[in-house]
């Protein structure tokens, strides 16, 4: 088991809450005094017996919405809105015979491909999924512990957003990630709708809605009506298979070697989806070159990385398309009238509302904050509880 090097206090306690190592309420229970452990020895999830006890713990906890992304893990506060944003990456120290976490989050991504033999800088979320369980548990228990206040009492009640895809062992596996990491309860949803209750789709509407949410690991688009989803299909495209892409072009086209870092930020500041009449923005690179085993500066454009994604861009496309095909007439119809809302990091990819507004002849809209859309959306069904009772 991965032990977490710092102790996990919040600033100003005097020592670490024991529930935040409790893998049920009922283990979180026995921090409670003895008139109140009989109460707290069930976990109230859709449990009907307590409601009022319910309801208290409600008032009183800070309820956490969290967008467990392959790149980055954005976490929704209750009466705070957004308190953290931060790579998906956690730095484990081996010295020793013992893996002890030594950063997460930035602190750790700036590790990535610069740590000696005895530091691993893993990312425990892969396509959308956890990759690595105990790792993806410290990391959200490192989160937790960084947002909660010291005199919160009662943990916090979580909604993770999770792809559309993800089977039922995926989804029992975050869900016992947020327990082991302090969380009362855990309840998963589709990250699709939550990207459109977050971009502000009406959910109530017998009106049909597209939306594509394009994240690091996985792209999904959703036709949503009447508050369900009438159509999903999740594909494991994102932002991770871009950097790929950039990586092995940079090694065929120019015989370099570049990290998974260096083409993040390539794709950041040159990337795009489509070509420009000229060459657009560019980036210069300094990088090993592998024939002369010497670092060489390139320079790269616009127009060339659009030809490196075009690929991938296209198979996002295919999906969009087979989703209008797969919808109801009706829907479709709406859709045509309201257009498409894309969200996610891979929204702010240049050019890439214009390719699919082009390819599928319908208004294609980035959503105001695309890289927050997932955990407002789970923020506000923790807002309105008749939602949660519905979900539960």
């Amino acid at each position: 088991m991965v032990s977490i090097a710092s102790d996990g206090r919040g600033p100003g306690c005097d020592q670490e809450p024991e529930f935040t190592r409790a893998r049920s309420f009922a283990a979180w229970g026995e921090t409670l005094p003895r008139a109140a452990r009989k109460l707290a020895g069930r976990r109230l999830k859709g449990d009907p017996v307590f409601p009022m006890l319910s309801s208290v713990l409600a008032l009183k906890s800070n309820d956490l919405a969290i967008d467990l992304g392959t790149a980055n893990t954005v976490v929704w506060e209750r009466r705070k809105g957004i308190v953290l944003n931060e790579p998906s990456v956690v730095a484990v120290n081996t010295a020793g015979g013992r893996r002890v976490v030594q950063a997460v989050g930035a602190q750790a991504k700036r590790m990535l491909g610069r740590t000696p033999s005895y530091i691993e800088a893993i990312r425990p979320m892969r396509d959308g999924v956890i990759a690595n369980f105990e790792v993806a548990e410290e990391m959200l228990r490192a989160f937790i512990a960084r947002i909660r206040r010291c005199a919160a009492f009662v943990p916090p009640r979580v909604v993770v957003g999770v792809p559309s895809g993800a089977t039922p062992l995926e989804r029992q596996a975050i869900s016992e990630s947020c327990l082991g990491a302090g969380a009362r309860q855990v309840q998963v949803m589709d990250e699709a709708m939550a990207a459109a209750i977050g971009a502000g789709v009406p959910m109530d509407d017998p009106t049909g809605s597209m939306v594509v949410d394009v994240g690091g690991g996985t792209t999904e688009v959703a036709v949503l009506s009447m508050a369900d989803v009438v159509y999903s299909k999740s594909v494991r495209i994102g932002g991770d298979k871009m950097d790929a892409a950039i990586v092995s072009h940079m090694r065929k086209a120019h015989n370099l070697v570049v990290g998974e870092g260096t083409a993040e930020r390539i794709k950041i500041e040159a990337g795009a989806a489509r070509p420009t009449g000229g060459e657009g923005a560019s980036i210069e690179v300094r990088c090993l070159d592998v024939r002369q085993r010497l670092p060489r500066q390139v320079r790269l454009t616009e127009r060339e990385l659009a030809e490196v994604l075009a690929e991938l861009v296209g198979q996002i496309v295919e999906t969009v398309t087979l989703a209008l095909e797969e919808s109801p007439p009706e829907l479709t119809s709406d859709i045509a009238d309201k257009g498409v809302i894309l969200t996610g990091g891979g929204a702010l990819l240049r050019g890439l509302d214009r390719e699919i507004e082009e390819q599928i002849n319908l208004p294609v809209t980035v959503a105001d904050d695309p890289l927050a859309c997932v955990a407002m959306g789970c923020g506000k069904l923790l807002e309105q509880q008749s939602w949660w009772r519905d979900l539960l």
